[in-house]
C-alpha cells in the first residue's frame, strides 16, 4: 500500500514551510498535483490544515487513488491538534469496520503518529520552552514597559538625524501643540531593538497616507532603552505608532479629515465581513486605529477567534500582542509557531528570531537557521542576514558552511548596501573563505564599523575583532 512509502518521503525532500493559502487555490482551482505537493510540504512541518486536506483528497480520490489507510492517517494526524472534525470522522470510519480490520487500522495510525506525529515534529522543529525562566521579564532601562507613540520631533536631539526631544508620553494630552505636520502618514512599524538599543530592522504593520520613509529613516537612528533580563542586555520586538497613528480620534478628524473618513468608510464595510480575511482585516482595523474599539480587548479577542479558526496572520498577530506584552509566553510562542507552519513569512523570521535569542525557550540554532532560510527563500532580506550570520559564527561548527554564506551574501549585495552587519559579515567570509582575502576582511570591518557608529550601533565587539586581527600587521590600503 502506497502509505509504507509516506515515512521515507517525510525525511528525504529539503523542507521549506509551505505557502498554504497558495497551495488552498490550487486545490479550489482543482489542480490537484500542484495541491498535494504543497499540502504535503506543510505536512511536514505538522500543519493540521494541510493533514485535513491530504485526508480529504484520500478519501474522494482527488488527484490520488482512493485510500481509505491514508486518509485515516492524516485525519489522525489532524486529530492530534484537534482540527475541524477530524476525531470525529475517524471514530465514524472505524465504527463501520470488522474488530480485526479495525485493530490494523488502529496500530497503522498510532505506528504513524509515533514516527511523525506532533510530539516527533515539533522536537524537531519548534522551540522548547525553558520553564524555569517564563517568571522572569524583560525590563528597558530598568522600565517595565517601551513607550509606543513617537512624533518625528520626538527623537532625542543627540541621535544623528539631529532631532528635538519632546517626550510626549503615550496618551498624552488632546488640547496640547503637536509639532508634527498635518499630513503625517499613519504609520505603524514592528521593530527588532539589539542589545544596545539600536533599531536593526523593521516591518511596517500599516501605512497610509503617504510615503513614510522620511520618519522610518529619523526613527530608526532613535535610540531606545536597552531591553535586559537578569542582569543581561538581550534583543526585543516591539510596535510603534509614529505620524498621524499617533492622534487621537479628534486630532485626527481636525488635521487630516479625508484619512479620518477614509478609515472609518473602511472598517464599517470591514465590519458587515462574514469571509474569515474580511474579519481578520477588520480585527487588525480596530488593533491599528484602537479609537474605532468599543472595548479595549475588543481586536485581541477577534484575532484569537480567527487563529482558532485557521487564520494564519491572526494567529501570528494574536501571538505576538502576547509576546510583546510578555503576557503567558507559552501561548505566544505556540501561535507563532502555528502561523509558521502556513509559511508566512514574518512568522517564519520571528520563529527564528525566538530560536536564536529567546530568554524563555531553550535556544537551538539549527533549528533558527531552518525557519530563517525558509523565510529567506521567500525574499525575506532581514532572514537573509540572520541566515549567513549562523552560517559564519554559529557556537555549533557542524552549521558552518562558508560557501553558503557567500552565495547568500552575493544574493543580498544591493539590498542591504546600507546595513552595517552585510559588511561585517561579508568581512568574516573573506577572513573565512578558502581563497580568504586578508586586506578585504580589514577593509569591510571598517565600514561596518563606521557605518555603524553612524547608525548608533554599538561596535565595540567589532572594533575589538578588527584589532586583535590586525595587531603586528602592516598593510598598505587605498584609504
Amino acid at each position: 500500500m502506497q502509505w509504507l512509502l509516506l515515512t521515507a518521503a517525510m525525511y528525504t525532500s529539503t523542507l521549506m514551510a509551505a505557502d498554504i493559502l497558495k497551495t488552498d487555490s490550487y486545490f479550489t482551482a482543482k489542480q490537484y498535483d500542484l495541491a498535494k505537493t504543497g499540502y504535503m510540504e506543510a505536512a511536514k512541518l505538522g500543519n493540521p490544515h494541510a493533514y485535513y486536506q491530504l485526508a480529504r483528497m484520500y478519501t474522494k480520490g482527488l488527484g490520488v487513488e482512493q485510500d481509505v489507510i491514508n486518509a485515516l492517517i492524516y485525519y489522525s494526524l489532524a486529530a492530534e491538534y484537534d482540527y475541524f472534525d477530524a476525531q470525529k470522522v475517524i471514530d465514524n470510519t472505524l465504527a463501520k469496520l470488522p474488530a480485526e480490520s479495525k485493530a490494523t487500522f488502529i496500530k497503522v495510525m498510532n505506528d504513524y503518529k509515533s514516527k511523525l506525529g506532533k510530539q516527533a515534529i515539533d522536537t524537531k522543529y519548534f522551540p522548547v520552552i525553558q520553564q524555569d525562566s517564563l517568571s522572569t521579564k524583560i525590563t528597558f532601562d530598568g522600565r517595565e514597559k517601551l513607550k509606543h507613540s513617537f512624533y518625528s520631533e520626538d527623537f532625542m536631539e543627540d541621535s544623528m538625524a539631529n532631532l528635538n526631544n519632546l517626550a510626549i508620553e503615550e496618551g498624552g494630552n488632546e488640547d496640547a501643540t503637536y509639532m508634527s505636520t498635518p499630513k503625517e502618514p499613519y504609520l505603524i512599524l514592528d521593530i527588532d531593538i539589539a542589545a544596545d538599543g539600536s533599531i536593526r530592522n523593521y516591518f511596517e504593520v500599516q501605512n497610509i497616507g503617504g510615503p513614510g520613509s522620511r520618519l522610518i529613516n529619523e526613527f530608526i537612528l532613535f535610540p531606545q532603552p536597552k531591553p535586559s533580563i537578569n542582569n543581561q542586555h538581550t534583543n526585543f520586538v516591539h510596535r510603534v505608532f509614529l505620524g498621524a497613528a499617533v492622534y487621537s480620534k479628534s486630532i485626527l478628524l481636525d488635521k487630516n479629515e479625508p484619512m479620518y473618513a477614509q478609515i472609518l468608510r473602511t472598517s464599517k464595510r470591514l465590519k458587515k465581513g462574514t469571509k474569515l480575511n474580511e474579519r481578520y482585516q477588520y480585527a487588525m482595523a480596530l488593533l491599528n486605529f484602537p479609537w474605532l474599539t468599543s472595548s479595549p480587548q475588543e481586536a485581541e479577542q477577534k484575532l484569537l477567534t480567527l487563529a482558532k479558526l485557521g487564520h494564519p496572520s491572526a494567529m501570528y498577530e494574536y501571538g505576538m500582542i502576547l509576546y510583546r506584552q510578555q503576557r503567558n509566553i507559552p501561548e505566544a510562542i505556540y501561535w507563532i509557531s502555528q502561523s509558521s507552519k502556513y509559511g508566512l513569512i514574518r512568522a517564519e523570521f520571528r520563529l527564528g528570531k525566538i530560536l536564536n535569542s529567546s530568554p524563555w525557550v531553550k535556544q537551538d540554532q539549527k533549528k533558527a537557521l531552518f525557519w530563517f532560510s525558509s523565510a529567506m527563500s521567500k525574499g525575506d532580506i532581514n532572514a537573509a542576514i540572520r541566515a549567513i550570520d549562523i552560517k559564519l559564527t554559529a557556537k555549533n561548527k557542524s552549521l558552518h558552511n562558508i560557501e553558503s554564506a557567500v552565495q547568500d551574501l552575493k544574493m543580498i549585495e544591493h539590498t542591504h548596501a546600507n546595513n552595517p552587519e552585510y559588511y561585517y559579515l561579508l568581512a568574516l567570509s573573506y577572513r573565512d573563505r578558502e581563497a580568504r582575502d586578508f586586506s578585504q576582511f580589514v577593509s569591510n570591518m571598517r565600514t561596518a564599523i563606521r557605518r555603524g557608529n553612524s547608525a548608533n550601533w554599538d561596535t565595540r565587539e567589532w572594533q575589538s575583532l578588527l584589532d586583535k586581527s590586525t595587531i603586528g600587521t602592516v598593510y598598505i590600503t587605498d584609504e
